[in-house]
């Protein structure tokens, strides 16, 4: 179970990865310290936007993941590895970002991005030898896991 949630957790910044610009729109300035639960829409899909180029995964880095959700045995992961390596096409990555989740969230926009690219960060560090027992919640998602746990329970806000 533990296993789950953590992968959750990790899992949860790769919904980000796509969920940027449909192009044509400027950026907003957006003020750090503001909390995410009180962002209009268009400040909500620009934290989106700010986090779609640091949290980028490649390919590699997403079939670890795929590798180490499907088997917790080195020699299996590296099998769905290799496979997932060697499917034609480009890395996954989701669409989906939903910022309606923000509502009533304390956190700071500094905040939930420094946990979102913690997160990637993690997730970058995987690979079929990983001990997913030994991984924790990064640190920085600290404020985010106290003040808006369901952001990172089950992947639902991002």
């Amino acid at each position: 179970m533990k296993r789950m949630a953590l992968l959750g957790v990790l899992a949860a910044g790769l919904a980000l990865v796509a969920c940027g610009d449909d192009g044509g729109e400027t950026a907003i300035a957006l003020d750090e310290n503001q909390q995410i639960g009180d962002l209009t829409s268009q400040e909500a899909s620009q934290v989106c936007d700010d986090l779609e180029q640091p949290m980028k995964l490649s390919k590699v880095d997403q079939c670890d993941l795929v590798g180490l959700l499907i088997s917790s045995e080195k020699g299996d992961c590296v099998v769905t590895w290799r496979k997932c390596l060697t499917t034609p096409g480009e890395p996954l990555t989701s669409s989906r970002c939903n910022t309606s989740e923000f509502k009533w969230c304390t956190a700071t926009v500094a905040e939930v991005k420094a946990c979102m690219i913690a997160v990637t960060e993690a997730m970058k560090a995987l690979s079929c030898g990983s001990d997913l027992d030994l991984l924790q919640s990064p640190e920085e998602c600290a404020a985010v896991s106290e003040t808006c746990p369901w952001l990172l329970q089950d992947a639902v806000g991002f």
